[in-house]
């Protein structure tokens, strides 16, 4: 039996565009060693597939909803408003947040973890580092040119 195989988003999307511009079923499982169904069931979801690869990181293996979607919305909606304005934000303070904004949405189960405040990391490309003091004074003119 051969080993599993878990493909990332980036590696789905090459593989359905491979398909659609008309490569075979049976060329691509050879090259990547994986039965003719788990071609098929790309092909399947490759709607969802999609969405995932316009809207999230391009590592993820498996497309996870979070469980308290409306204090990682709230907190997503506060961390780009602070970006805009080069705020830097450490890990703690945004874990800090977070359980700000779940006790403002009456959420009493919720405790943020260093895991948790990872995730949303991952599931956003949240990159954290350090903001240069001429990275602000910059235009977007400039930039372009």
């Amino acid at each position: 039996m051969a080993p599993r195989h878990t493909f990332t988003v980036k590696e789905k999307v090459d593989i359905i565009s491979r398909l659609q511009n008309g490569e075979n079923h049976v060329n691509l499982c050879k090259q990547f060693g994986v039965s003719h169904s788990t071609i098929s069931t790309m092909w399947k979801n490759r709607a969802k597939i999609m969405e995932c690869f316009e809207s999230k990181s391009l590592k993820i293996k498996k497309n996870r909803n979070p469980t308290h979607q409306d204090i990682e919305n709230t907190l997503l909606v506060w961390f780009k408003a602070q970006k805009s304005q080069n705020v830097p934000i450490s890990g703690p303070f945004l874990q800090e947040k977070a359980n700000h904004f779940a006790r403002q949405l009456g959420k009493t189960n919720f405790v943020c973890s260093e895991s948790w405040i990872y995730r949303f990391r991952q599931r956003h490309n949240i990159v954290v580092g350090k903001v240069c003091g001429e990275a602000a004074s910059v235009s977007q003119n400039d930039c372009n040119n």
